[in-house]
């Protein structure tokens, strides 16, 4: 993590986090997709990554256990979860190791994968109803590989889970689940590594109390909201930040 943040830059951080736990409030998941790229658009990607570790955890924690029957749900779905692990510890590799601007690349692909999840709905998804454990199995360990690399593991978990027809409450646990558990891998990866400082430890108690009380907050505006106008704002924003990060990242690699 950067040694020092400007003023300006935690008030980034601060708006970021209040923002995405308003988002996992209202509609189950998300944390990770607004925050990490709106902070990736001002700082280094590891240093939005590290800052945002502990509310990331603390919000799927909470996810996972509110809505009832989560013990059904899991009970079923763990070894999607399980197979998180081995690709959360291989992205995590990768977000140590790999250049910053590739990263970024990176994550704005990730991001218009997600954009484009309409689509991928759309198309024959017969083999992972046929063969769920083995394309669970893919499911889960590209999850984890994108969790631990850039945060956003929602293209092909999404995808699996939204094939074999998952009521929206078991599959936002189950999700959570995937979530919490790549993310438990690539923080000790990163604790392992030094990249977590006490700068970052100190800053996770106050953004992960915003984030949690952000997340009530969603929990009583959800069924007053539109969903539909929702989602759609929700789209124009992550269409700008995966443009903007891939202008950024592209800018300073191919013409900087």
């Amino acid at each position: 993590m950067e040694a020092e943040l400007s003023a300006a830059l935690w008030v980034a951080v601060f708006a970021a986090v209040a923002v995405a736990g308003l988002l996992q409030g209202a509609i189950g998941f998300g944390f990770p997709v607004i925050a990490t790229p709106v902070l990736a658009m001002l700082m280094d990607i590891r240093t939005a990554v590290v800052v945002t570790v502990m509310p990331n955890i603390i919000t799927g924690v909470v996810t996972v256990f509110r809505g009832g029957n989560w013990g059904e749900s899991l009970g079923r779905y763990w070894p999607v979860a399980a197979w998180t692990l081995p690709g959360a510890l291989l992205g995590t590799k990768l977000l140590i190791y790999a250049p910053a601007d590739w990263l970024k690349l990176f994550l704005a692909l990730a991001l218009f994968v997600y954009l484009r999840q309409e689509a991928l709905n759309r198309l024959d998804w017969r083999a992972v109803r046929e063969h769920p454990r083995a394309s669970g199995a893919v499911a889960g360990f590209l999850g984890g590989f994108l969790s631990g690399s850039v945060n956003v593991a929602l293209p092909p978990i999404l995808v699996y889970f939204s094939a074999l027809g998952l009521s929206v409450i078991a599959m936002s646990q189950v999700m959570n689940a995937c979530f919490l558990m790549a993310r438990t891998v690539q923080t000790g990866a990163l604790a392992l590594n030094g990249q977590l400082t006490q700068t970052a430890l100190i800053a996770s108690v106050p953004l992960t109390l915003l984030a949690v009380a952000m997340m009530a907050l969603g929990w009583r505006i959800q069924d007053r909201i539109d969903a539909k106008t929702y989602k759609r704002m929700l789209r124009v924003f992550l269409w700008a930040m995966a443009v903007g990060l891939a202008l950024q990242s592209g800018w300073r690699l191919f013409f900087a």
